[in-house]
């Protein structure tokens, strides 16, 4: 049977791209680009996230592009105003 919280398979389309092999590779090369370390504070090693400076949903085309990149520990990408939340519609 199907999950109960299945809706017949209507991801966004930015979530879907946030899926592909390669937004995990563009994230990848962010990473080591940045040596796994946070732009803002300099912390190393803890839970990162790439952030787009181009955001995610207003640049299709600079998506991929490592660039457009940064690498942040997850409490600094939180500080960041105006940030569309992931889950949310972008």
């Amino acid at each position: 049977g199907t999950h109960p919280l299945w809706k017949g398979g209507i991801t966004p389309q930015n979530a879907k791209e946030r899926e592909t092999v390669e937004y995990v590779l563009w994230r990848e090369r962010v990473f080591k680009r940045d040596d796994f370390t946070c732009q803002f504070c300099g912390d190393r090693g803890h839970e990162l996230e790439a952030h787009h400076q181009k955001p995610f949903s207003l640049f299709p085309d600079q998506r991929l592009n490592e660039g457009n990149g940064v690498t942040l520990c997850v409490e600094c990408h939180d500080t960041i105003p105006n940030r569309i939340p992931r889950l949310g519609n972008g």
